[in-house]
């Protein structure tokens, strides 16, 4: 796939440097998922040897990550009862009216509530908008709606996903790294993990790095984790700076996802500016974000069997519009 590096972005007259606009075509809804072609998607199932399957999701209500204003939603489960005419409410919790349906449904989900996507549209740049140059009256969640997460769900995600953990390559170069600070990794560091690995950053992948931060989370008690938060959350995460943006472009990157609370460090080294990378990655580049990605199991099969690529499927919800959706991600080794 022939396209302009970084540096020579962008290539649509008025469009914001640095973006990607109309390089996928002044229509484009995809940004940097166009990166998973056909062919890079064949050549990612090959990886398949052992059968292993990883989720990468965590519970769709963790009461663990309610770090924000989402709540937790709540779920009921229903007995339908049937009668010969049709079906009608039977008392709900009820199984006395003989033979019976159960029916459940979720009230108040938030689809970046746990293990998620960011989409296109969760961020706009404050001074030039939406991906694509799409104005914000095209993006209303009604028939026609542009940009929404809907958009990746018709063709899947589906490619070479490959788990850069720069924890473990950190500790072994006996770099002092703290998984609750706010490290900003590098572009030098994800290609020196990618080499310790034995692997190589191709075109298409779906880029996966690890930090810890998840798992140290997921482990401290209820009073910890309110103690850390009243504190001030921290996560270390991708380097605020240019150079990671364009490290991830001109890699053809098609999508990245950590476990951490943001993908980028945070804070960042201005803290009076919130998610600076979010406002470059999601609405000039279009590339996905992932967030709170479970991934510490699979990082301990990596290193026993020294194979840190796999087979990466997503299945975004078929929401019209959606800003965000939990990723349904599966790694097959």
């Amino acid at each position: 796939m022939h396209l302009p590096a970084y540096a020579d972005l962008p290539v649509r007259e008025g469009a914001p440097a640095g973006s990607s606009w109309g390089v996928f075509g002044d229509d484009d809804q995809l940004g940097t998922l166009n990166f998973l072609t056909d062919e890079r998607t064949a050549a990612a199932a090959k990886l398949v040897r052992d059968g292993k399957v990883f989720t990468l999701d965590l519970p769709l209500m963790d009461e663990r990550l309610d770090i924000a204003w989402r709540k937790k939603p709540k779920h009921e489960i229903l007995f339908v009862g049937h009668e010969a005419r049709g079906v009608t409410p039977g008392g709900c919790d009820d199984p006395s009216h003989g033979f019976v349906d159960r029916d459940d449904y979720i009230d108040g989900l938030w689809l970046q509530g746990s293990s998620q996507w960011d989409g296109l549209t969760h961020i706009r740049h404050p001074e030039h908008g939406n991906y694509n140059g799409f104005a914000d009256e095209e993006i209303h969640g009604g028939p026609g709606t542009k940009l929404g997460v809907d958009q990746w769900s018709k063709r899947g995600v589906v490619g070479r996903g490959l788990l850069l953990d720069v924890a473990k390559y950190l500790a072994d170069q006996g770099r002092a790294f703290d998984p609750h600070g706010n490290y900003g990794i590098t572009a030098g560091d994800l290609d020196a993990t990618a080499k310790a690995q034995g692997e190589e950053i191709l075109p298409g992948d779906i880029l996966l790095f690890r930090t810890g931060w998840l798992g140290k989370w997921l482990g401290m008690t209820d009073e910890e984790r309110k103690a850390f938060m009243e504190r001030g959350l921290s996560a270390p995460g991708l380097a605020v700076a240019e150079e990671t943006v364009a490290f991830l472009w001109d890699k053809q990157v098609a999508a990245v996802a950590g476990d951490t609370m943001g993908v980028e460090q945070h804070p960042g080294p201005d803290p009076d500016v919130r998610w600076a990378m979010h406002r470059i990655w999601l609405p000039l580049i279009g590339m996905p974000l992932g967030e709170y990605w479970q991934l510490d199991e699979l990082a301990e099969d990596c290193a026993r069997d020294g194979r840190y690529s796999f087979l990466l499927t997503s299945a975004p919800l078929n929401i019209r519009g959606g800003v965000g959706t939990p990723p349904n991600a599966i790694a097959l080794k």
